[in-house]
């Protein structure tokens, strides 16, 4: 890959698991209990897939460029999914670009942060997207 654009993405399978972060979001007790393991997978028995999966603990094989954008506000996908990503690309010498905005949720409702990332991500693509 040239590039890559994670936005608003689930990036720490572990994170998303362990559900340190459910107070407050959208996903049911029953999808908590079924859905996410079903979908994502059960934290013992597919902890090898897991990892192999989740962005975090790959960050290390990311050699491309990458844009980060989360909403500060999120409860679906929190922001420290961006923060971990940025972290563990940092720590393995792929600085992303980072985009964050305060009270936006999951995906950016406020049309200034739209409009204010769809020009970032042109931009960021076109810059590495050069034949």
């Amino acid at each position: 890959y040239r590039c890559g654009v994670a936005w608003v993405a689930l990036a720490d399978l572990d994170l998303y698991l362990s559900g340190s972060w459910w107070v407050g979001d959208d996903i049911s007790s029953t999808g908590r209990k079924y859905t996410l393991p079903e979908a994502v997978g059960d934290p013992v028995k597919d902890a090898a897939m897991i990892a192999a999966n989740s962005p975090v603990k790959q960050a290390a094989r990311i050699k491309a460029p990458v844009l980060l954008a989360f909403g500060e506000a999120d409860m679906r996908v929190p922001l420290a999914h961006g923060e971990r990503l940025r972290k563990a690309m940092r720590e393995a010498g792929n600085e992303p670009v980072w985009v964050s905005y305060p009270g936006e949720a999951h995906g950016f409702s406020a049309l200034k942060n739209r409009v204010d990332f769809a020009q970032k991500m042109e931009a960021f693509l076109a810059k590495h997207l050069q034949p």
